[in-house]
């Protein structure tokens, strides 16, 4: 959606205030981001281009967007890193492009994952966020949850800043039990943060974990690679204002003490507007 032209104003008249949280604003098209590109940085867009479009056995093919995002995000220290930016080419699963708001609509709306407008992480991260109490392996397949979180950070890196520095996630443990989670799913879930699409997780809040919660850290700990395990905080909600942007709390669902945003809303108005500009 980013190199689509969006008509702001209609789209305003016809799905109201709320919806429009989620409308992009000041995005560059996609050629216009190509061309601003250093000239490494460009090198690196054109081989990965190459490379793929060489590539025989290939099933799908790729937009000059999304090939930019596997730039951007390739995995390691330094962006544009096409060793590392092609193997989660490789390995990324075509079904991720097919997704939309309408396919995910009934998952979407259990609340269990959604984005959150206006919130923001002290370094201006776009935030995404988990009640994972609403999650019940034996009721959701565990695809249902993964293919959540994919189209949720995806729809967040249409945004170039998004794209080029990262998004944060944090998840309210308030309510979670041992019903609520399952291995194999947790797998899932930390391999999809850590690269299975091209996202850059730069912060990852775990909010008043139970008490008992680090026998469940023992088990995360290892699906985890060293460097991102220094970006996960296990804090209590009153610690919130150590990580995000104090102004940008009042967007904070009204699930957390203080939150003001009716979580019912955030939901059904991410899923109108998706719906919408999906058509």
């Amino acid at each position: 959606m980013t190199g689509a032209k969006i008509d702001l104003e209609a789209l305003k008249k016809e799905l109201g205030e709320g919806p429009m949280r989620f409308a992009p604003h000041g995005e560059r098209p996609i050629e216009e981001q190509i061309k601003s590109l250093t000239e490494e940085e460009k090198k690196c867009f054109d081989e990965l281009k190459k490379k793929w479009e060489a590539k025989e056995d290939r099933s799908h093919s790729f937009s000059d967007e999304m090939i930019l995002r596997f730039a951007r995000c390739s995995p390691g220290k330094t962006k544009f890193n096409v060793k590392t930016a092609w193997k989660v080419m490789n390995k990324y699963n075509a079904h991720y492009l097919e997704l939309t708001a309408g396919g995910l609509e009934k998952q979407l709306l259990t609340k269990t994952l959604f984005v959150v407008p206006g919130l923001k992480s002290k370094e201006g991260h776009d935030v995404f966020y988990m009640r994972p109490s609403r999650y019940f392996p034996k009721q959701t397949t565990v695809k249902e949850i993964i293919d959540n979180l994919a189209y949720c950070m995806q729809v967040m890196v249409e945004k170039e800043k998004a794209c080029t520095e990262g998004i944060a996630f944090f998840a309210n443990m308030a309510d979670w039990s041992m019903s609520n989670f399952g291995i194999n799913y947790c797998h899932q879930f930390m391999m999809m943060l850590q690269g299975r699409v091209p996202v850059r997780v730069r912060l990852f809040l775990i909010v008043n974990p139970p008490g008992w919660f680090g026998t469940i850290w023992k088990i995360m700990k290892p699906m985890l690679a060293p460097d991102f395990r220094k970006k996960v905080h296990m804090i209590s909600a009153d610690k919130l204002e150590d990580f995000f942007d104090k102004d940008s709390l009042q967007y904070l669902p009204d699930e957390f003490e203080g939150g003001k945003v009716s979580t019912e809303d955030i939901a059904k108005d991410f899923v109108a507007y998706r719906k919408k500009v999906e058509g």
